[in-house]
């Protein structure tokens, strides 16, 4: 059985509370069912491991938290703590003009350990502030096959940002610090094909969901109460399309369903100026929830009406595989092998998204013929099952 590091510095994994952390728990997951894993993690241990009572395969991971190592005792020691990391980062990276990586401090003495102690076939980076580790993994594990899992074109994401230069720089060099790319969709592939030259793999491992059970009624209901936003409030695309929805399609809506309500499910605070989103009774913040099942039972109809963004839309798949119909935006519904009329709807512009979206809440039959094709569609493309199985024949491939 091949042997497998994955580097995974997040504190809350489990349980995931937004679209990236679903990804990264289920990766880890399915490398847990196919290989012997190591993973180095922030989250507290005890806590990650709860979900073993769910997962079975976590109780196999060798787990390494930061949050077990003890401060550093070295010469930067002395000196003031404000002081301490961003010289103890120079240091190590020998690049002195670049700002410290706490991130990077906490897991390197844990990641230098493994390395000397341990022989691994493939070793896995779950975000792009990771490549920062690929010198040291070289240093150590010169032959190492190194993969870097994509959870979105960061370039994308990044546009009027400071950093977007660095970002941009960083993604299309990877071909000279990474072996292969796992990239969530299609469009995601060709770009950072395009962006590094078609210089290494890249292959697409899709984001999935654990189907269960389907659980909704709510496609039944003759006047429909509820229709479902869900996505964190932090991530501008999600802001933006919420704002854009509410601002040019909801009021359309509401002339047919007075009495409709839009639950909005998700951590976060509408960015300045949306505040007035929140005086609106017809608008429902839960905020974050441990379980979002309820949810998914109370509304009819869930909505994605993103205008941009990278990666591939959980939140779909989630629906999907809860059996609620969906519209969305081509560019919301982009990296998922969909069949617009079949098992979603495609909106992308204000009178479309709200004339379909009308339509489908008048519409009974159509919902649920809607809920059956999108639980098909996941049931054989994107279960998580499937999709380690994907990344078992891939991984092995490669070596």
């Amino acid at each position: 059985m091949k042997s497998i590091l994955i580097l995974a510095p997040y504190d809350h994994i489990y349980p995931p509370m937004n679209g990236g952390m679903q990804r990264c728990f289920h990766i880890i997951n399915q490398l847990a069912v196919h290989f012997d894993l190591t993973a180095i993690i922030h989250q507290d241990k005890k806590c990650f491991l709860k979900a073993s009572r769910f997962y079975p395969a976590i109780s196999t991971i060798k787990i390494y938290s930061t949050k077990e190592e003890k401060a550093p005792n070295d010469i930067f020691s002395l000196l003031p703590r404000n002081l301490q990391n961003s010289l103890r980062y120079k240091w190590i990276k020998k690049r002195f003009r670049s700002p410290a990586n706490g991130s990077f401090l906490q897991y390197y003495p844990v990641l230098k350990r493994l390395l000397k102690n341990n022989q691994f076939d493939t070793i896995i980076l779950e975000n792009l502030f990771t490549i920062n580790a690929v010198k040291t993994i070289r240093r150590h594990a010169e032959k190492t096959t190194i993969i870097y899992d994509a959870h979105n074109v960061d370039t994308h994401l990044s546009k009027g940002s400071q950093h977007l230069g660095e970002i941009r720089k960083t993604e299309s060099e990877l071909y000279q610090t990474v072996d292969a790319i796992l990239a969530c969709s299609e469009k995601d592939r060709c770009d950072f094909l395009k962006m590094n030259k078609n210089r290494l793999p890249v292959t697409v491992i899709p984001n999935g969901v654990t189907v269960g059970e389907i659980c909704n009624q709510q496609i039944l209901n003759k006047v429909p109460e509820f229709i479902l936003f869900c996505g964190s409030l932090w991530s501008l695309p999600n802001s933006e399309g919420l704002l854009w929805f509410y601002e040019k399609v909801w009021h359309r809506v509401r002339e047919f369903f007075p009495e409709l309500k839009l639950l909005i499910v998700g951590s976060g605070r509408l960015h300045e100026g949306h505040e007035r989103l929140r005086t609106d009774p017809s608008l429902v913040f839960s905020g974050t929830v441990d379980d979002v099942k309820p949810f998914y039972e109370k509304a009819t109809v869930a909505i994605v009406p993103l205008l941009n963004g990278s990666g591939t839309r959980l939140k779909i798949l989630e629906a999907m595989s809860f059996g609620l119909p969906i519209v969305s935006t081509a560019k919301g519904a982009e990296g998922i092998d969909y069949s617009d009329g079949k098992d979603i709807l495609i909106a992308n512009n204000e009178m479309e998204f709200a004339e379909i979206l009308t339509g489908l809440l008048r519409n009974k039959d159509k919902r649920v013929l809607m809920s059956k094709a999108g639980r098909t569609l996941v049931e054989k493309r994107y279960d998580w099952n499937l999709i380690g199985k994907l990344m078992w024949d891939y991984i092995n491939c490669i070596n």
